[in-house]
């Protein structure tokens, strides 16, 4: 059995590890990824997050963008550590997948919802 996992990522150099260990892991279920702004602005990162899981080969993750901006704290880019773009400006070719729809947290939503049939659901213990 595997374990259902959803990811927030902010996707940068970090997060792409992540996302790739993940996205590959034999014992990890990759069920979805939200995306909001942090190492650069929500756009890129979405970018950024779709570009990764086609790496993997994992075109059938759902993504979805979240908040454009840092809930609490002002925004804090840093582009010595993950570059122009947040992946160290590897220049990989961009995605041809489009975004998911749904706003961030509706696909979280729906997830957990759809995740009630699952034995892992924590009431079902």
């Amino acid at each position: 059995m595997t374990i259902p996992v959803i990811l927030d990522v902010d996707t940068g150099v970090d997060d792409a590890l992540a996302l790739l260990f993940a996205a590959r892991h034999p014992g990890l279920d990759l069920r979805a990824v939200t995306c909001v702004a942090g190492n650069v602005g929500v756009d890129k990162v979405v970018a950024n997050t779709l570009t990764v899981l086609d790496t993997a080969g994992r075109r059938d993750v759902p993504v979805a963008r979240g908040a454009a901006r840092p809930l609490i704290a002002a925004p804090r880019p840093d582009r010595v550590v993950h570059g122009r773009d947040g992946m160290a400006d590897l220049g990989r070719p961009p995605s041809t997948r489009t975004v998911d729809q749904r706003h961030a947290v509706e696909l979280l939503r729906d997830e957990l919802t759809a995740g009630r049939r699952s034995p892992w659901w924590p009431w079902r213990r």
